[in-house]
């Protein structure tokens, strides 16, 4: 008898981890929280669901975050102290309920916009997405530019004799020059 009322207390209790509690008793969790549909219930300490999400949202936001000292490394790849201090407060805000947006707003704040290791589309960072595309249409109007200037030079070329694509003109003049001197 003891030993089916301890499976079943650990049945409910892996059923609340995982979520699957009945909507009677969730509806009466989130009254006791005091949380309100759609907001995020900060994450309760034992809360194994609920930290794994939270650990997986650090690393995502971790990902996208430089590292101060290592700098070619995201926060979330970093093995530096500073690094492992970042995710902790990236972490502490999470549980807080801050967003991934106010997070970054943060780092930004404090760091500057360097912290990004994808820099935001505005002002001179335009030149970082803007600059690739403007070069290779440059490129390829010059190598356009070019092969035109070839073509028109050898329709100037059409009323002499071609010669021998081995010999260039100076040395065609000189051999020339040779035979009649001879």
């Amino acid at each position: 008898m003891i030993a089916v009322a301890r499976v079943a207390v650990l049945a409910v209790a892996v059923m609340a981890g995982a979520g699957l509690a009945l909507p009677a008793a969730s509806t009466a969790a989130q009254t006791v929280d005091g949380a309100l549909d759609g907001i995020e219930r900060p994450a309760a300490p034992g809360d194994p669901v609920r930290s794994a999400e939270i650990d997986q949202r650090t690393a995502e936001i971790g990902a996208t975050l430089r590292c101060p000292i290592c700098r070619q490394q995201s926060v979330a790849e970093s093995s530096s102290r500073i690094a492992r201090e970042m995710q902790g407060v990236i972490r502490t805000m999470l549980m807080e309920g801050r967003t991934h947006d106010e997070i970054e707003a943060y780092f930004v704040e404090a760091y500057g916009p360097w912290i990004l290791l994808k820099p935001r589309a505005e002002g001179l960072n335009l030149f970082v997405y803007a600059g690739p595309g403007l070069a290779f249409l440059l490129g390829g109007l010059l190598v356009a530019r070019r092969i035109r200037r070839g073509r028109s030079r050898g329709e100037e070329e059409r009323g002499e004799p071609a010669p021998p694509d081995h010999l260039r003109r100076a040395d065609r003049r000189w051999l020339e020059a040779a035979i009649k001197g001879s």
